[in-house]
């Protein structure tokens, strides 16, 4: 079976109404954060709603952790019918077999230049359950979704620490830059949260439109040439 690899990836959505936003825009995943201290956080009882909405729009749906206890992500298992699980702290890949989770794992990192984002990367890199890096913006307190951009310089070319495995780009992404973000990195997949927002939290359909449009045009023109 082949697991899912998100390429357009909308985050932190906290109404249902904008679930067909996305479909209708043709974004591949939607992200519900589970993060307390994120201000787009949702509860698993409405993850879970969200959840089964989106399944039936077509969304892959995306659970965001960060720093999970075993015996939470176990829980959270149960409760929220999610394909993917991101995981946005500094997870161990032992964590999937103490919480028995066997879904595909997007790991998010950020890219600064320290020896602790290496480290967690190698560590990753190799693992049967992972489609993708996503790579952000370094926030430890909140684990992404501040719209600070994520340093591109460091990303071209591919660190050879992130191996062969897909990876996503987020961070202060919008409309406005997301082709050029994928020129600059050919990051295989975009993740975007604020940059497609009118509130933090409420999804702007004509932003969330232009994102998609924008990011399968720069993929598009990059195979033509």
């Amino acid at each position: 079976m082949q697991l899912p690899f998100p390429r357009i990836k909308v985050c932190g959505v906290t109404r249902l109404e904008d679930l067909h936003s996305l479909a209708s825009a043709g974004v591949d995943a939607v992200g519900f954060n589970l993060v307390s201290s994120s201000s787009r956080y949702i509860a698993e009882a409405q993850a879970k709603a969200f959840a089964v909405q989106a399944k039936t729009l077509g969304l892959l749906t995306v659970a965001v952790v960060m720093n999970p206890a075993a015996e939470a992500l176990r829980s959270l298992a149960d409760a929220v019918p999610f394909d993917v699980l991101q995981l946005h702290g500094q997870e161990p890949p032992t964590l999937l077999s103490e919480a028995g989770i066997t879904t595909p794992i997007i790991k998010a990192l950020s890219w600064s230049g320290r020896q602790q984002e290496t480290l967690l990367a190698k560590s990753w890199k190799d693992h049967s359950q992972l489609v993708a890096f996503l790579v952000d913006a370094y926030a430890p307190e909140h684990g992404g979704g501040t719209g600070k951009m994520a340093q591109w310089d460091l990303l071209q070319p591919r660190p050879d620490d992130l191996g062969n495995v897909p990876m996503i780009l987020a961070g202060g992404l919008k409309p406005e830059n997301v082709a050029d973000a994928i020129r600059t990195t050919h990051a295989d997949g975009v993740d975007v949260a604020s940059g497609v927002e009118s509130f933090p939290g409420i999804k702007d359909a004509d932003r969330v439109a232009k994102f998609a449009l924008h990011a399968r045009q720069a993929w598009q023109a990059s195979k033509t040439h």
